[in-house]
């Protein structure tokens, strides 16, 4: 196997003077040899090494949740400052930057974790663990787990830095103290050989690893096999991609032998390829007990379909450690998460000090009218296609208002008035956003029946505008990602936390039929099968069935191309709010579309309904440009290390 040489990004500070870490074994043997020494010290640095995953659920952390257009906040026009303190959403305004980036994943500031640092100290616990004299007390089964652990982790945090960065180094092992400096000065590797190295290591680890955790307890949130094949579906995803498989615009973007690090020819196997792992993930995880979650037989409740088909979805999310996670690690920052995003509900909260609300139902992590009008009707199609929208004249009238009659009395309040845009839609809608005189399920709320919790959003109400930097800035409102017992009133204030997904099953539905639509001329049936189970779980139709009774376009599930638009809308719509648009855009080049466009929303200075249901145009990004699609190096780390090519563009 080819040896790669550990970075080091700050050189020649290393070489001068100290490091805060240096990217080569640390002349610290002893401690090494005492961490190394029994069982017990050593899963310490097992659980070091876990400690390095990305926050998923974190805003400041996650460019999922905050650097695109999905979402925004009213920290953007908060002049005080008071939550513009928002690494990755300093970057949806255009601030990324080569002097000091933003969720700097290569160096570890700005919001953004160390992870060359994650695979030095993998490194280390590979060199120490595969040797067979050290760490007493572990059973050969064990150490062959714990192996498969990292080496699964270590490849984790190269396709993490890939999505981000593109070509980086590949780190397959640390350098010896005596290394000299023209030896630490790296190279960016090929965006297909980082792949491959990914890939091959993933196949190294994946059938040391435990099929299922059993040890809950103490267990959940540590890999299974299941969670590596899914990481290597995503990577070679990734690799399939427009981005990535023949990227024109990055002909330029080449190494020190002039070789473009993004291969040029487009490579319709790649997306097989992806196919074949995105499969292969999903019968190891069904095989081994996940399967896509389902409140009513989860739990065990009883609320009418109405509601329960909104709530898959969103239990799907916060239910810790569910039937449909495929992994995720701790609590992954949820209580900050949800208490930005929750909304204001209950009338008792109106009596609770301010400085409490500022802190429990913040609500300024608000989806976008654009996110929300991305949903389906009713009937399982664009609202822009459905039949019954255009012909009802809903779509053209979708900013008027009508009342609510008891027929929506689960999702909306009965006798009051909300937008049209807000009536008619898929389960997975209501499920997932909150709106003015929207309901909201859970937070105390038994059944619908019994007064329920809903929003009243216009300014000067419970849930409207109080004061500067709080409250929803687009009028909507981010229900999915609020856990279903959380509960905020004078007496009681309780957030349930939960393992944000990194990986859940539908995900994984999901990037198989789009892998497989991608490599064959014909839609092969499983491309239907694996999507309609996605939408059916959430009391959709099948996509054939919808697109023939309802869409003005029947044909489009017919072909490859148009399928390729339905699957992509299905993931934006399945897993909105999660993190996963942002990324997706990028892999898919629409970004220089989608991230360019007007943040809309509704008047939320309105005070009454005719002044609250006005489009407002919210804030006009910078024109999303090619060099954006990947992430820049720090100057100063380029400087320091002249084998380092930045990044196109900047």
């Amino acid at each position: 196997m080819k040896i790669y040489k550990i970075l080091a990004v700050l050189l020649l500070a290393c070489v001068q003077t100290a490091c805060d870490f240096l990217d080569v074994v640390p002349d610290n043997l002893a401690t090494l040899d005492i961490a190394f020494n029994n069982k017990a010290s050593a899963e310490k640095y097992l659980a070091t090494c876990y400690s390095y995953v990305p926050t998923y659920g974190g805003q400041y952390e996650n460019p999922g949740l905050a650097a695109g257009t999905e979402t925004w906040y009213y920290s953007a026009h908060d002049p005080t400052g008071g939550w513009s303190n928002r690494w990755t959403h300093y970057i949806a305004r255009g601030f990324q930057n080569t002097q000091s980036p933003l969720a700097n994943y290569w160096d570890g500031d700005n919001g953004g974790k160390g992870l060359f640092k994650a695979l030095r100290d993998c490194n280390i616990f590979l060199e120490y663990v595969e040797d067979r004299s050290r760490v007493s007390g572990l059973s050969e089964r064990e150490r062959l787990r714990w192996l498969a652990e990292v080496k699964t982790l270590k490849a984790f945090y190269h396709y993490y830095l890939l999505r981000l960065y593109g070509p980086i180094p590949i780190i397959d092992e640390n350098l010896p103290v005596t290394a000299t400096p023209e030896e630490v000065k790296v190279k960016r590797e090929k965006v297909d050989d980082v792949v491959k190295y990914i890939v091959d290591l993933l196949d190294e680890a994946v059938n040391d690893l435990p099929p299922r955790i059993t040890l809950n307890i103490v267990e959940d949130g540590r890999l299974t096999q299941a969670a590596a094949l899914g990481i290597k579906a995503e990577t070679l995803l990734l690799a399939a991609s427009p981005l990535f498989n023949g990227n024109a615009d990055y002909a330029n973007f080449v190494n020190q032998d002039k070789e473009p690090f993004i291969n040029q020819t487009y490579d319709r196997n790649k997306w097989k390829l992806a196919a074949d792992a995105a499969k292969a993930a999903i019968d190891n995880a069904e095989t081994n007990g996940v399967k896509l979650y389902n409140i009513k037989t989860d739990i065990a409740t009883e609320l009418p379909d109405e509601l329960l088909y909104g709530l898959h979805v969103r239990g799907a999310v916060t239910e810790r450690f569910n039937s449909e996670l495929v992994w995720s690690v701790g609590k992954q920052n949820t209580y900050d998460l949800q208490r930005w995003s929750m909304a204001r509900l209950s009338p008792t909260m109106d009596n609770v000090p301010e400085n409490m609300l500022y802190g429990a139902a913040g609500s300024v992590y608000a989806p976008t009218l654009t996110t929300v009008e991305r949903f389906y009707s009713k009937n399982g199609v664009p609202i822009e296609e459905d039949k019954e929208w255009i012909d009802n004249g809903w779509y053209n009238n979708r900013y008027n208002t009508q009342s609510i009659t008891s027929a929506d009395r689960y999702n909306m309040k009965e006798g009051e008035r909300t937008a049209i845009l807000n009536f008619n839609r898929e389960p997975r809608f209501y499920g997932s956003i909150g709106f003015d005189r929207g309901t909201w399920f859970g937070s105390g709320w038994v059944l619908p029946e019994n007064d329920p919790h809903y929003i009243k959003g216009r300014s000067g109400e419970l849930g409207g505008i109080r004061k500067t930097g709080v409250r929803s800035i687009t009028g909507y409102y981010a229900k999915k990602i609020n856990h279903l017992e959380n509960v905020v009133s004078r007496d009681r204030t309780h957030l349930e936390e939960y393992p944000f997904p990194i990986l859940r099953l539908a995900d994984l539905y999901l990037m198989y039929a789009e892998a497989l639509n991608e490599a064959e001329d014909v839609v092969n049936e499983d491309v239907y099968k694996y999507i309609n189970l996605v939408r059916n779980r959430s009391g959709i139709p099948g996509v054939k069935e919808a697109w023939k009774d309802h869409s003005i376009h029947p044909s489009k599930p017919s072909t490859a191309e148009g399928m390729r638009e339905i699957i992509r809308r299905e993931r934006l719509i399945e897993l909105a709010i999660e993190g996963h648009h942002y990324f997706d855009v990028r892999r898919w080049k629409t970004a220089s579309k989608e991230l360019s466009q007007p943040v809309l929303g509704w008047n939320i200075e309105g005070e009454d309904e005719a002044t609250y249901y006005q489009i407002r145009t919210i804030y006009i990004p910078p024109v999303f440009t090619n060099k954006q699609y990947l992430w820049p190096l720090k100057e100063e780390s380029i400087i320091k290390n002249s084998n380092l090519i930045q990044t196109y563009g900047w």
